[in-house]
């Protein structure tokens, strides 16, 4: 019969010869009938025998071999061929001793090597350093195994790393991360799962917002209070404006509001946006934060507590701000605007859960004598001009916001709303056309600026370089109306400043806009995440908590549905043909998992 050595994977093997031609050989793996091609470059050894048993023979006879000895036997040459090898060690050049003394030889290649064919012998540096490599190999092997068993059997390895950090920030090529993704694989179950039976997790919730915060936030969330220094004594105040927030009651980082005035060409809209970028240092706070992170009850501000308590613009408080004007004719056509740095008196807090009862779709034709209810319609009804004349809507009629609530003894509540009424439009409409604008103004001064771009069948990109949003259908867009919560903001607020007064403006190089531009959309996303998948575990609490097993849920887009009452959107194109937006379905949903927050759920027909 007819054997040979080959290598293949890595390793050397002994197969039956079929056939050797000019390019290649023709083999079969012992006890597999099946021909497989191999080039001949890596047909190593041919050998006659006539039975398969030699192979024992052969791996007792590498067994035996002695290779410390026959290193030191060999020292006449560092090039052997394995005849000549073979009859120096055993006195002989037996089938068994050659091919024996081979594999003793190269698995593993301590002492030798098979190079072209031939064998080579090892210096003694290289003896040693392939002695210290076997040794680390089987430490690894053996650290890993410790590991991957111990996780097996649902028990704490001996770990040298902070086993939860293989969650929050793993390093997945290391043996912890590869043993652990190993025993997850076997054991069907997550990560999370896998630590939460073992007992590395007692609380899921702590675990995801203390994950959240090594990753994000590694030296901590707390920040010292601020030294402000404004010079606001030095901003002309403007005593002559009514000036009005619109905002939800929990809201307390108030940096917008508006102001209303009749005047003889006809109205005089003011837009009032809080400055803290009067503080020039806090760039660099909010530039390594980038915006404040929200998930539900709780939240990590972008900018110390005492600047964001200090600039919110609070009922009764003079306070610094940007502010743009729009001056509009009788028929609300916008005349001409201008904009100024100055102090307002914020007169009043409006509290969007109060005004919708009155100021809403269905009453807007009725006077109630609610607060500003004049200059809320008029603003309402200039907000719809604006909005057609965009030609986009500026509210998704069908987005909901959700706001969860925790009481002393940790019962949750959700409150969900439905976005599109008079106030998000008004208050969108004219966000909306203060960046714009804004935006203009700092491209036609040639003040570098971080824009919000959006082209033709490409995501939005934060960039320096001017350009059209058509999804708003604005030439340019810039954001600059939320200082207080969002580092971009802040940066152009800062340069709008600089534009006003005439003092020097950030250049486009400088850390702060340069670390915005560069990082913004990954970690404010990496932020957006996190809040979603707070709130979709809150959200099953919820589920558990008010023992709901059938849920009303509503098609929003193609096969996605809204479950009701819970922000939780499902894809349902596994189970059923896709709706008309608005169509609504009853679903089942049970077997809740709270670490990985899935559960089942199906269509109840």
């Amino acid at each position: 019969m007819k054997f040979a050595v080959i290598f293949d994977n890595n390793s050397y093997k002994i197969v039956s010869l079929q056939k050797v031609e000019k390019k290649h050989a023709e083999i079969s793996y012992l006890n597999d009938t099946a021909i497989k091609k191999i080039k001949l470059d890596n047909l190593i050894l041919e050998f006659d025998v006539p039975s398969v048993s030699i192979v024992d023979t052969i791996n007792n006879v590498a067994q035996e071999v002695d290779l410390d000895l026959l290193w030191e036997l060999s020292q006449d040459s560092q090039i052997w061929s394995l005849d000549d090898l073979t009859d120096l060690n055993f006195g002989d050049n037996s089938i068994e001793h050659r091919i024996g003394l081979f594999f003793a030889m190269c698995e593993p290649s301590v002492y030798f090597s098979c190079v072209n064919k031939e064998i080579k012998r090892h210096k003694a540096e290289e003896v040693a350093e392939c002695k210290s490599q076997i040794a680390k190999q089987k430490a690894y092997q053996e650290r890993f195994d410790a590991i991957y068993t111990s996780l097996m059997n649902l028990a704490k390895p001996s770990w040298d790393i902070e086993p939860l950090n293989l969650i929050s920030k793993p390093d997945k090529n290391s043996l912890e991360y590869k043993a652990a993704l190993k025993a997850t694989k076997e054991l069907k179950l997550s990560l999370i799962e896998l630590f939460f039976k073992i007992g590395y997790i007692s609380s899921i919730e702590d675990m995801m917002e203390s994950s959240f915060i090594k990753q994000y936030f590694p030296d901590g969330t707390e920040l010292a209070d601020f030294a402000i220094n404004d010079h606001s004594e030095d901003i002309p105040f403007n005593e002559s404006r009514c000036v009005f927030s619109i905002d939800e009651l929990m809201t307390t980082e108030i940096d917008d509001a508006f102001s209303l005035s009749k005047e003889d060409y006809g109205w005089l809209v003011g837009i009032h946006i809080s400055a803290p970028s009067l503080n020039n240092q806090l760039l660099n706070i909010a530039s390594e934060r980038l915006s404040t992170v929200y998930y539900p009850g709780k939240k990590i501000t972008m900018l110390p507590e005492n600047v964001i308590s200090h600039y919110s613009l609070d009922q009764g408080k003079t306070l610094p701000v940007v502010s743009i004007y729009f001056k509009l004719g009788c028929d609300l056509e916008i005349m001409e605007h201008y904009s100024s740095l100055e102090r307002v008196i914020v007169k009043d807090n409006l509290r969007t859960e109060n005004l919708e009862k009155y100021f809403n779709t269905d009453s807007l034709s009725v006077e109630h004598g609610y607060p500003y209810e004049k200059e809320l319609k008029l603003l309402h009804k200039f907000a719809k001009s604006l909005e057609a004349k965009r030609g986009r809507e500026s509210v998704n009629q069908l987005m909901v916001d959700y706001s969860f609530a925790f009481d002393e003894t940790g019962r949750i509540s959700v409150k969900s709303r439905i976005r599109g009424n008079p106030i998000d439009k008004l208050v969108s409409e004219l966000m909306i056309l203060a960046n714009g604008t804004w935006g203009r103004m700092l491209t036609n001064s040639f003040i570098p600026a971080v824009y919000r771009v959006k082209q033709h069948m490409q995501p939005v990109v934060m960039t320096l370089t001017p350009n059209s949003h058509i999804g708003l259908n604005v030439d340019y867009y810039t954001w600059a109306s939320s200082p207080l919560r969002r580092s971009v903001d802040l940066i152009n607020q800062s340069q709008i400043i600089s534009l006003l007064t005439k003092s020097k403006p950030l250049s486009a190089t400088d850390y702060a806009v340069a670390n915005i531009v560069d990082s913004f959309d990954d970690v404010y996303g990496a932020y957006l995440k996190f809040q979603d998948n707070m709130e979709r575990y809150w959200s099953l609490r919820y589920l558990e908590q008010e023992k709901i097993t059938k849920i009303k849920a509503t098609f929003t887009y193609r096969n996605n549905v809204q479950l009701d009452g819970v922000p939780i959107v499902l894809d349902m194109s596994t189970q059923m043909k896709a709706l008309p937006q608005g169509s609504e379905i009853m679903l089942a949903i049970d077997n809740l998992n709270f670490i990985n927050q899935t559960f089942d759920y199906k269509l109840i027909v």
